[in-house]
């Protein structure tokens, strides 16, 4: 299958929230099929956060991960360290083997540590809940989060040797 470019600004307007891809990425064309057919709409008082990832051949994305970061931007003193709890869960779609991930747990006020700040506080992206997944350019990647949430991702890529454990 060959993969179809498509512009950010129509996968936005047709599909809902879709974030981290260039223009014009090269997007696998199941994955916008699969998007649009099976994946629930955001419940009550969550947004559904997509993220479509770029294009690889079969095989190719073994050795690749992709990391999500559930968080907010929040003003900090940039002193101490903050941190939402909640967990971050898988949910199969009855029916097609695919699944999303749900956001459980408060994500309304960071835990920190308790250091005499003196400085002013910025507004800064504090980290809660994260799942490292497989890389699938052919499922779109879904994240149910409460209102106002961010979704971050970064991918991981293996190192091209595999080690053998002696035995001792």
């Amino acid at each position: 299958m060959r993969p179809v470019r498509v512009s950010l600004l129509a996968l936005v307007t047709g599909l809902a929230a879709v974030g981290s891809l260039a223009d014009d990425a090269a997007i696998d064309p199941g994955a916008l099929d699969n998007l649009q057919k099976a994946y629930p709409a955001a419940p009550e008082g969550m947004e559904r956060k997509v993220i479509l990832l770029p294009h690889k051949e079969r095989g190719a994305d073994d050795d690749f991960r992709v990391e999500l970061v559930v968080g907010r931007t929040v003003p900090t003193d940039g002193v101490n360290i903050h941190r939402f709890g909640g967990e971050l869960k898988e949910v199969d779609i009855p029916g097609w083997g695919f699944s999303y991930h749900v956001v459980e747990g408060a994500l309304a006020q960071p835990a920190s540590t308790r250091l005499a700040g003196t400085g002013e506080a910025k507004p800064r992206f504090v980290p809660g809940p994260s799942r490292l997944v497989p890389y699938n350019s052919r499922l779109p990647l879904v994240v149910m989060v409460p209102t106002g949430c961010e979704v971050r991702w970064r991918l991981w890529r293996a190192a091209p040797e595999v080690h053998s454990a002696p035995t001792r």
